[in-house]
């Protein structure tokens, strides 16, 4: 393995130590995600069925991020003044313990069990506002000017990967395979319990500055970066479109049971997952051989619109079957998205505030889970199955147009700790 990992440690410019650690943290993530999103798709198997309760289900499912988004703050604060790791073994512990809990309310009275299934989604909401702050944090400290985006193309790769695998999974077991709901949380919850032990043995700690400000001190700070602020018309509605699909995603794609219809459901999620995972990797080393984030941006846009616009027009596995080619193009084409966007904040962010700035990134991502499978629900229950292509099409619209406002990132190197990073220069 020496060979390797020093290939592996010189093509994306770290010290082994530094390339080792992030290896053992990406993979601690990708097993925690898989695992909990099996949770997610079982909670989503056997609340609200019908679809006549599409709103209640958006609304039992926003439960996730408003929770996220109020305790995310208080959690990236933290990873500035105590540090990384013990903020990420606890959103790994805390994860754990909704999927387990989530077991024994399977057999709770129908009218008991929302109740019982918002407060796991909250527990799970507070350990996504733990996890990625502290993760993006960590991520953040390894990273420079020269690597940035591809090492936040490896952390979308593992967290979209663990979501697709564990939901996809999960969703597979309950609808095609008919497997025991209790089963598949039991493997999603010693899934999660050896990601515990992962994070908590193997990664270390990244070097920080501890902060000596207060959280709404070091919230204010980031907030009053108007880089920051521009994002926001991008980041929500993209992130608004994502949670719409989770919640809905029995809705979108009808699937039977039977062999032949869950091979074609794999070649269906392959044509997605595949080019998109490519795409991630190259676009982000792409991104930073150039210092550009914007263009890849406003391409990822693009294709995740056209993407949608195919899945609307083609709702059942047997169409997008048909058209997996043209899935695969668009598919590739929308990973460029995600790596430059997270590398844009690490662009613009101090190096003492890295953990506030990521939480407050996480707070967009949680608005966006909020509007997604609200606006989803209500519109799903008033217009059925063209309500996607009207979410699709807006949301995606209102983020281009955001996306011609923010400015492209200094290519000054990152400010050292604890001073003003330089400001991306105005567009002209």
């Amino acid at each position: 393995m020496g060979p390797i990992l020093r290939f592996l440690s010189s093509y994306l410019r770290l010290e082994p130590k530094d390339f080792v650690n992030l290896s053992y943290l990406y993979f601690g993530t990708f097993v925690m995600r898989a695992a909990a999103f099996a949770g997610v798709a079982v909670m989503q198997h056997v609340m609200y069925p019908d679809t006549r309760d599409a709103l209640w289900k958006g609304l039992l499912f926003a439960v996730y991020p408003l929770a996220e988004i109020a305790t995310v703050g208080y959690f990236g604060t933290l990873c500035d003044r105590i540090g990384r790791k013990r903020i990420l073994v606890f959103a790994h512990l805390v994860t754990a313990a909704a999927v387990f809990l989530f077991i024994p309310s399977l057999g709770a009275p129908v009218g008991i069990r929302p109740y019982l299934v918002a407060v796991f989604f909250a527990m799970f909401g507070i350990g996504a506002a733990a996890k990625v702050a502290s993760t993006l944090a960590m991520i953040n400290d390894h990273s420079s000017l020269s690597n940035r985006a591809q090492l936040m193309a490896f952390f979308d790769l593992v967290t979209f990967g663990g979501l697709v695998g564990g939901f996809g999974a999960g969703f597979l077991a309950l609808n095609a395979l008919g497997t025991d709901a209790a089963l598949v949380l039991l493997v999603g919850g010693l899934g999660v319990t050896a990601s515990v032990a992962l994070v908590y043995f193997l990664v270390r700690e990244t070097p920080f500055v501890p902060e000596q400000r207060g959280t709404w001190d070091l919230l204010r700070a980031v907030l009053a970066n108007p880089d920051i602020r521009r994002l926001l018309p991008v980041y929500i509605p993209v992130v608004a479109l994502y949670g719409y699909v989770i919640s809905f995603t029995d809705k979108l794609i009808g699937v039977q049971s039977g062999a032949a219809q869950v091979g074609k459901l794999i070649v269906v999620v392959a044509a997605i997952g595949a080019p998109l995972a490519a795409s991630l990797i190259v676009g982000g080393r792409i991104s930073d051989r150039a210092r550009m984030r914007r263009p890849f941006m406003a391409l990822g846009l693009a294709c995740f619109g056209g993407l949608a616009i195919v899945i609307s027009f083609g709702p059942t596995v047997d169409e997008l079957y048909g058209r997996w080619p043209l899935v695969a193009v668009l598919a590739a084409g929308a990973g460029a998205f995600p790596p430059a966007a997270l590398a844009y904040l690490g662009d613009i962010v101090q190096h003492s505030v890295t953990g506030t700035t990521f939480g407050i990134y996480s707070i967009i991502f949680g608005s966006g889970l909020i509007v997604g499978p609200i606006l989803g629900g209500a519109l799903t229950s008033a217009l059925g199955s063209l309500a996607f292509a009207v979410i699709a099409l807006g949301l995606i619209g209102v983020a281009g147009v955001g996306l011609i406002f923010i400015r492209e990132p200094s290519k000054a190197p990152r400010a050292p700790a604890g001073m003003e990073a330089t400001a991306p220069p105005a567009r002209r």
